[in-house]
């Protein structure tokens, strides 16, 4: 970590309401507390070392990355199952991990030596706990790690070596399962260090950690104090929604997103400041690096993002150019659709009319006068004031309507006309100065904005009359840009240009609203130019038109990605290029298309100005709008609501899924999981939760069968997207879990029929029948009914047993 960091831990929430007095010793977690693996959670490592082994023939190439991890997934568990009852031991090491990987064709030796080359490459120091470690050891504090984990001691210190947390200077000692013979949960490898410190009092201690069970279960039996170091509940839930949609969770946007998930809101508000940083974050300081390396590259040195998001961009770009020594020309170009509308006009007919009439569906008949100049509409005319241009124009082209003929009259009288040209001529001379001012003569220009067709890059070669080298470069794009790319012009999309990215960002660009406004945060709006005294061009610009509580979220949406940035930048030079482009956008596409309710509700309260020479602004999931979509859920059937609800007027619905989320809750997340048609178990999980929440249950216990090859992994993230609380974890096959699955209490079944939780989820489909009789036979003598939700493979079933042989059925 640089220097000067090491207060950065204060931002941590967690950390910073940590009160050390009357504390004589800290101790820690290693791996997802201390120590952070910068590919992702701790499988995305197995991937990584496929294709190293794969490159140096310890592997053989039929076995693909996937494969890989689901074989190295299997031969932990494996190892687990019959290591660790048969031996007596606490914990598995590494070389008994790839003892039960014997692959034809593969070296095992070899695998594990390249898992732990992998493990030392991918991970980094959490600048926040260090920075607290750092801290505790400036006051005095001893500090001891402690770790679950297969991997030695000598291994997890060259790690700590690595991230810049020596032994002596960073923590006194290492405890680590494998070695120590014992392991966090039960508080076994917390009584070997006090057994260290046999003067020492536990309760004079603390544990930090990110394991329930391990962490601060396991730290609470031996005695001592622990605080969870657990992410919060919203960061959860929102990941569980983006791989719902196929978002993929590796790379160094999980940990940075997960670390930015954990700082503190300050006096923002906590739901604008965090989708700011782990929604709109990402998107504007990944984009806006890969901005620059690429201008940088190819010795763009002037770089325009275009207003409104350009002061921000512009204000992330200037940051990097400076931590990177790069001498750049960063400044915002105070551009807009309606600014540049007259001045990339060439003249004024019946073309460029219809042209105008098409390229809006938001401008009036009103707007269209107000722009050119002119005076009140005649009467034939002014009862269509109001009317959007391009309904006047379609009827024309339909049925030969009079209406827009009756305007297309009016505004092309000769003297009417040419008083039109004159103003486009004045407004054509007035952008083309500005543009000159700004963009310079000489040398190529990079102009920047978010998406997506490159029409603004467009109008402003047209209004700047050809004279300058434009490189246009793009967040993401539609195949709009691609058609003027193959008319020569010269645009740079961030997002990979697959079927997949394209088809998400037309979907984006449905709804591009909330997008625009987040990173647009309080700017104002280009509206034309003038000639000032010293006889500059400069803009004309207004204010928005917004609610004052509208300020104050968007200025915490913009903190919230000012704590992103500042995040990345105290990492370190390195981690947005690796951040994959494709899974930014899928933060993006997500936020879009699976909204959670809150989401829906508070962004859909956002009012939008069109920022397109109206003065229209749009609320954007409005009562309007919301009774527009609930009559569609009425007369359309259910699988094809989405679909339709995409095909309405931007101008009457301006988010589809915003407003079905609020129309039909659950809707939109029934369509995605039920249009995946695989052999996954999520569909067969939200029935069954949905089964317990309609019974009033907001705790159970979970009984499964074949452990992380079962469905219980499915059903504990379903049901706690869903907020159920899990009270234990019950397998028939796979009983020896240790103390705890997936982060839930594990259970013998027999326990699990007489816990104080009286509702059991049920869940496999094949041992569904024998789950149910071992928790009757556990029921003997216990009269409490249980009620088992449960899929027997054609139906949907609540059992209730009592006293281990009474059955009922019950119709929820």
């Amino acid at each position: 970590m640089p220097a000067g960091d090491d207060e950065i831990w204060r931002e941590d929430a967690v950390l910073a309401g940590i009160d050390t007095a009357g504390l004589d010793l800290i101790s820690l977690d290693v791996f997802d507390t201390l120590l952070l693996r910068r590919c992702g959670p701790p499988e995305a490592v197995f991937p990584l070392v496929a294709q190293a082994a794969r490159a140096c023939g310890a592997l053989d190439g039929a076995i693909t990355d996937y494969a890989f991890t689901l074989l190295r997934r299997e031969a932990e568990a494996r190892a687990r199952r019959d290591l660790i009852p048969a031996a007596g031991r606490a914990d598995i090491t590494l070389d008994d991990v790839y003892c039960n990987l014997r692959l034809p064709g593969s070296d095992t030796a070899a695998l594990a030596r390249i898992e732990r080359e992998t493990e030392r490459r991918m991970t980094v120091a959490n600048p926040y706990v260090a920075g607290f470690l750092r801290h505790l050891r400036r006051c005095g504090m001893p500090v001891m790690l402690l770790s679950d984990m297969y991997l030695s001691a000598s291994d997890i210190e060259a790690l700590l070596n690595t991230a810049g947390l020596p032994r002596g200077a960073a923590y006194d000692r290492l405890y680590v399962s494998c070695e120590q013979g014992a392991v966090k949960s039960g508080g076994g490898l917390f009584r070997r260090m006090l057994a260290d410190r046999p003067s020492a009092d536990p309760a004079r201690m603390l544990h930090i950690g990110d394991n329930v069970m391990a962490d601060q279960a396991g730290a609470q039996a031996a005695g001592v104090q622990a605080v969870l170091y657990a992410p919060p509940p919203h960061w959860t839930t929102l990941t569980g929604r983006e791989g719902r949609l196929g978002v993929p969770q590796q790379g160094p946007l999980a940990p940075l997103r997960g670390m930015t998930a954990r700082a503190g809101a300050g006096t923002h508000d906590r739901f604008w400041f965090d989708f700011g940083s782990l929604v709109m974050g990402p998107v504007a300081v990944h984009f806006a690096e890969w901005v620059l390396r690429h201008t940088a590259e190819r010795g763009v040195r002037r770089i325009a993002p275009l207003m409104r998001e350009g002061g921000l961009l512009s204000e992330l770009m200037a940051a990097q150019a400076r931590r990177l020594g790069l001498d750049m020309d960063i400044r915002p170009l105070h551009v807009s659709r309606g600014a540049l509308l007259l001045p990339g006009l060439e003249g004024f007919g019946a073309a460029e009319l219809e042209a105008i009439s098409a390229d809006s569906v938001y401008r009036t008949v009103g707007d269209l006068a107000g722009l050119l100049g002119l005076g009140p509409l005649p009467d034939s005319l002014a009862g269509q004031a109001g009317v959007p241009l391009i309904d006047l124009l379609g009827a024309h082209r339909r049925d030969g309507s009079g209406a827009f003929a009756a305007l297309r009259d009016w505004l092309l009288d000769p003297a009417r006309q040419a008083a039109v040209r004159a103003r486009i001529g004045h407004a054509r001379g007035l952008a083309g100065d500005y543009l000159r001012q700004e963009l310079g003569e000489d040398g190529p220009v990079a102009l920047v904005d978010i998406g997506a067709r490159g029409t603004m890059f467009e109008r402003i070669a047209r209004a700047g009359g050809g004279r300058h080298d434009l490189h246009g470069y793009l967040f993401y794009a539609t195949p709009e840009a691609l058609h003027r790319m193959a008319a020569g012009m010269r645009i740079h999309t961030y997002m990979p240009l697959t079927a997949e990215t394209i088809e998400r960002a037309r979907i984006i660009y449905r709804s591009p609203q909330f997008l625009e406004l987040l990173l647009n945060g309080e700017a104002e709006t280009t509206t034309g130019y003038r000639r000032a005294e010293d006889g500059q061009s400069v803009p004309v610009t207004e204010p928005a038109a917004v609610p004052d509580w509208q300020r104050a979220a968007l200025r915490a949406g913009y903190a919230g990605i000012r704590r992103y940035a500042g995040l990345c930048e105290s990492l370190g030079v390195g981690w947005g290029q690796e951040a994959d482009p494709a899974a930014v956008l899928g933060i993006l596409f997500r936020a879009v298309h699976l909204p959670t309710p809150e989401e829906a509700e508070r962004l859909g309260a956002l009012v939008y100005d069109l920022n397109d020479a109206t003065r229209a602004t749009q609320t954007l999931c409005g009562a309007g709008a919301r009774h527009r979509l609930a009559a569609l859920c009425r007369t359309v059937r259910p699988a094809m609501r989405l679909s339709v609800a995409l095909q309405t007027r931007p101008s009457e619905v301006p988010w589809p899924q915003g407003a079905l989320t609020l129309e039909c809750p659950g809707h939109l997340e029934d369509m995605i999981d039920g249009a995946r048609g695989d052999f996954g178990h999520r569909a067969i999980c939200r029935q069954i939760i949905d089964m317990v929440q309609a019974a009033g249950a907001g705790r159970l216990v979970v009984c499964a069968a074949g452990g992380r090859g079962g469905m219980g992994p499915t059903f504990i993230g379903a049901a706690r997207e869903a907020g159920l609380g899990l009270a234990g974890y019950a397998d028939l096959l796979v009983p020896a879990q240790g103390d705890a699955f997936e982060g839930v209490p594990v259970l013998p079944l027999a326990a699990a029929a007489r816990e104080d939780c009286r509702f059991a989820a049920v869940v496999s489909v094949g041992y569904g029948s024998a789950i149910l009789k071992a928790l009757r036979e556990g029921m003997h003598g216990d009269s409490r009914p249980l009620h088992c939700f449960w899929f027997d493979g054609t139906e949907f079933r609540t059992t209730v047993i009592a006293d281990g042989r009474d059955d009922r059925e019950e119709s929820l």
